[in-house]
């Protein structure tokens, strides 16, 4: 082992007793976040009980989207850390951090149309795991005038990991490095297990009883659950092929081309063969080619040309429509099996992000239809749980003449006249609702701009044109941004 795990505990009480800055732990449930708390808790615990005074906050951020059984782990381990430390007499708080509402996956996903996130708009990362943690790190190092942040980061875990942890290197006090993230200007970076290999991190964890109450012997089945060929040895020797470098994390994560861990817990356990559908979900929804299921058009209804062709921009509404249908199949399916063993705890999409997601395409896309309850009684057979909306003007036969009238005035481009037309009521409708007048011609505008072309053909060609008359066509070059 690099370094023994009584060298670092001891370094742990110094660095502990040396000052009365706060910690924070970052915690995953994962072996390495989970060796690093139990260091932490270890230092702590041998000290006398008036020297046990600094607070430590455990905080674990769970996306919502988490893999399910990798979020029951995490949430029954920072229960039981809680209890645990009140009953050891430690100033451990564990919490569990979860994203604004306007931040959540399916938020952004379905109700705004965000496309399923890909390596050049990887727009999940900082609302999932990085905007709830920033914020409450930030308060507390603010409240307190600074704060250290324990990391359960190795070095040679990859060359991306190695990289930031250079950024944590030019120390100005022993073994802390301060914070690269100007919002965290006031937090020193703490990485104790850094010089450890995987190796060393499981026979740390497997020959060291856990000081919280849970079994690591568990966490290394799960690891061991989550490889595909269900094999992780005790490390004996440097030879011995090591366990435990499984990747958990989201299962709508589209960052990679498989969910080999999820894959491989359901084709090792019968038991977890319930999550069967949410990973069909996941392969047949969302890591695909998608530019065929969005809009010509950005979010805000500017036209994008790169290589000749138009960058593409949110979901359709119809395939929003879809991806919602399916999420709550999946969802019932998988609630079924879950009932099944005996237990009722599995919700992938919850009402109150559905009520969002409803006001998001009926308010801010004029999507009038009120699509989302019918969705949801016709998945459940049940009534839709939300609250009601303000009654629309125009009803299903309304909007369905509307469709009718729009087919026949302009064949060819029915379902973009429909939509101008009804967004245009919308908008009208939206003003007479709050009585709020001072921007209702520049919304209408709004309407008319984003509705300008019958089809993707005339917007590329206006596109190309407009390019041409700027000579340079700054637009040429925005990539990135395919939604803003």
């Amino acid at each position: 082992m690099s370094t023994s795990f009584e060298e670092i505990v001891a370094e742990i009480r110094e660095l502990y007793l040396s000052d009365s800055i706060p910690w924070i732990i970052g915690y995953s449930g994962g072996k390495d976040s989970t060796a690093s708390l139990q260091l932490v808790w270890s230092a702590v615990a041998s000290l006398p009980q008036e020297k046990r005074v600094k607070p430590i906050h455990v905080i674990s951020t769970d996306t919502l989207v988490e893999n399910p059984v990798i979020a029951a782990w995490v949430h029954l381990s920072l229960q039981r850390i809680n209890i645990s430390a009140q009953q050891q007499g430690l100033n451990i708080t564990a919490h569990k951090l979860t994203p604004s509402l306007e931040n959540r996956f399916w938020v952004n996903l379905i109700g705004k149309g965000y496309p399923a996130p890909r390596p050049k708009f990887r727009w999940c990362t900082d609302r999932l795991k990085i905007s709830a943690s920033t914020t409450f790190i930030q308060e507390l190092s603010e409240n307190n005038g600074e704060a250290i942040l324990v990391l359960g980061q190795r070095r040679g875990e990859s060359q991306a990991r190695d990289k930031v942890m250079d950024q944590y290197k030019s120390s100005t006090r022993a073994r802390l490095s301060k914070n690269k993230d100007p919002r965290l200007s006031r937090v020193w970076v703490y990485p104790p297990i850094e010089s450890w290999t995987s190796d060393d991190v499981w026979e740390y964890l497997i020959t060291q009883p856990n000081p919280w109450g849970i079994d690591n012997q568990e966490l290394f089945a799960i690891y061991r659950g989550a490889t595909p060929d269900a094999e992780c040895p005790i490390v004996v020797d440097t030879s011995t092929p090591s366990c435990g470098d499984s990747r958990f994390g989201c299962y709508v994560c589209t960052m990679v081309t498989q969910d080999k861990s999820m894959q491989a817990m359901i084709q090792n356990d019968e038991q977890k063969q319930w999550m069967q559908p949410i990973l069909d979900f996941r392969n047949k929804h969302l890591a695909i080619e998608d530019r065929s299921l969005r809009d010509f058009r950005r979010m805000n209804g500017r036209l994008t040309v790169f290589h000749g062709e138009l960058v593409h921009g949110p979901y359709t509404q119809d395939h929003r429509k879809l991806l919602l249908t399916q999420l709550l199949e999946t969802q019932k399916l998988v609630q079924k099996a879950d009932e099944a063993q005996g237990s009722n705890l599995i919700e992938l999409i919850s009402i109150e992000e559905l009520e969002e997601i409803r006001r998001l395409w009926v308010e801010e896309k004029g999507e009038i239809e009120d699509f989302v309850p019918s969705i949801y009684a016709g998945v459940f057979g049940i009534p839709y749980p939300g609250k009601d909306l303000e009654q629309s003007p125009l009803d299903a036969h309304d909007l369905k003449l509307l469709e009718d009238v729009a087919s026949e005035v302009d064949p060819d481009a029915s379902s973009e006249l429909y939509k101008l037309t009804r967004s245009l009521l919308a908008t009208q409708f939206q003003t007479i609702e709050s009585h709020k007048r001072s921007k209702h011609l520049d919304r209408l505008e709004e309407v008319l701009h984003h509705y300008a072309f019958r089809n993707e053909g005339e917007a590329l060609q206006f596109a190309l044109a407009s390019q041409k008359g700027e000579a340079g066509g700054a637009n040429d070059a925005d990539t990135n941004g395919l939604v803003a």
